[in-house]
């Protein structure tokens, strides 16, 4: 998906990004984590969303300087699989840990 957002509200929990169509969607904050010195962020719509899959999770690179929060795409093939990887393992660790109390 390829958004390059400057209107972005961001709460503890959510945060609504601007769509290419133009469309506003709120979603669900699922991790922010650091692959090679770089942070990224695991966005979940929380209303389906024509298109896409249900459930279908949303990667972008992240900043913030405490009052502001800035989303931009993933640029490379290369940086893209290696995020999703490290997601794709934190979920694994929660799941696992989730299973042993």
């Amino acid at each position: 998906m390829d958004n390059s957002n400057n209107n972005i509200e961001y709460t503890e929990d959510t945060i609504s990004i601007l769509l290419d169509d133009g469309k506003e969607v709120e979603c669900d904050i699922l991790a922010i984590f650091e692959v090679r010195s770089q942070f990224y962020v695991a966005l979940l719509p929380q209303t389906p969303i024509e298109g896409y899959e249900e459930g279908e999770y949303f990667l972008y690179r992240y900043s913030s300087d405490g009052d502001n929060v800035e989303l931009s795409d993933i640029e490379t093939d290369e940086e893209w699989e290696a995020v999703e990887d490290k997601f794709e393992e934190l979920l694994d660790e929660e799941e696992f840990n989730s299973m042993n109390p």
